[in-house]
């Protein structure tokens, strides 16, 4: 994905998020429903299901996963391939500067693409990890917990992510899926430059 289509792609995700409802959190409790959904639509969608650590390698020299570098908002801690699809690196980017501006502190990622030969004991054999366009995200505490759960059910229920809490480790796993991200992208690619765009030029 060229800069431009990731600038949009960030773009969506930015109005997607100022439309977060005020209702109280819920738990977002994983199930195979949501493992199989996952599942379904990255297959669907054509992508690769990585199987080893230099098919990751390969899949980033031909620019199909990017590399999540970390910045002023956020962190990878401990992650063996951190790399990821365009996609969800740009939801990584744009929803850890909301991160820390709602926490006060940096967002941290503690997974990103896993390829096969290196799946979990715990981890299901349908997980979308090897795709590389899920990560997992710590999980915070207090007020900052709340926020995150009310926002991710808020990406969740409009369709662009699919997301679990999980309990051991505790953490947040979190997959874009690309064809409901690039559809959120075309939309706000019609709609033109923001206010913002057109003043900053």
């Amino acid at each position: 994905m060229h800069t431009t289509h990731l600038s949009i792609a960030c773009l969506a995700f930015a109005a997607l998020a100022g439309a977060v409802p005020t209702a109280s959190a819920q738990s977002l409790r994983g199930s195979n429903a949501s493992v199989n959904l996952m599942y379904k639509r990255a297959v669907r969608g054509g992508l690769d299901f990585y199987e080893t650590s230099s098919q990751v390698r390969r899949a980033v020299v031909r620019g199909e996963l990017v590399a999540l570098k970390g910045n002023a908002s956020y962190a990878v801690s401990n992650v063996r391939a951190p790399y990821v699809r365009p996609e969800t690196k740009a939801f990584v980017t744009d929803f850890a500067v909301k991160y820390r501006k709602a926490c006060g502190a940096r967002m941290v990622v503690t997974s990103a693409t896993r390829p096969m030969s290196r799946r979990l004991v715990n981890a299901s054999s349908l997980s979308v990890h090897p795709t590389g366009i899920a990560v997992d995200l710590r999980r915070p505490s207090g007020r900052c917990l709340t926020w995150v759960r009310r926002t991710l059910l808020a990406y969740e229920r409009r369709g662009v992510i699919e997301a679990t809490e999980e309990r051991l480790p505790a953490h947040f796993h979190v997959a874009v899926l690309p064809s409901r991200y690039q559809k959120a992208s075309r939309t706000v690619a019609r709609a033109g430059p923001t206010r913002q765009a057109r003043a900053a030029r």
